[in-house]
């Protein structure tokens, strides 16, 4: 009985580079989870850096998009979300690079396009 000449070989019909598309998105998409709940977490800390700490009660189970931090106004908010979005996007940069970098070009020693 002869093989049929539409087979699927997964590894030959495959494209390769799908695999980086899908390690990318995974990268991308634990990092923005990551630095989403490390940014909420320390919003009020944030507030008393910056010298808002005692706007609220407690700044616990408080996010940018809660009724609470809402009302405070925009000359109180605005400078607590600019520096919120400053440590988000440092904290996002610093996961997807230690991936990259270090984890991906070190340790597992793959070239990123090689």
């Amino acid at each position: 009985m002869g093989a049929h000449n539409n087979v699927h070989i997964p590894k030959e019909s495959w494209p390769g580079w799908t695999w980086y598309v899908i390690e990318f998105g995974i990268v991308l998409a634990v990092s923005l989870l990551l630095a989403r709940e490390i940014s909420d977490y320390i919003l009020g800390g944030v507030a008393w850096s910056l010298g808002y700490s005692n706007v609220l009660e407690s700044w616990e189970a408080i996010n940018i998009h809660s009724d609470e931090f809402v009302a405070l106004g925009s000359e109180i908010t605005a400078p607590i979300i600019s520096m919120s979005n400053w440590i988000f996007y440092s904290i996002m940069g610093a996961i997807f690079g230690g991936w990259y970098l270090i984890i991906r070009g070190l340790v597992l020693k793959k070239k990123i396009l090689g």
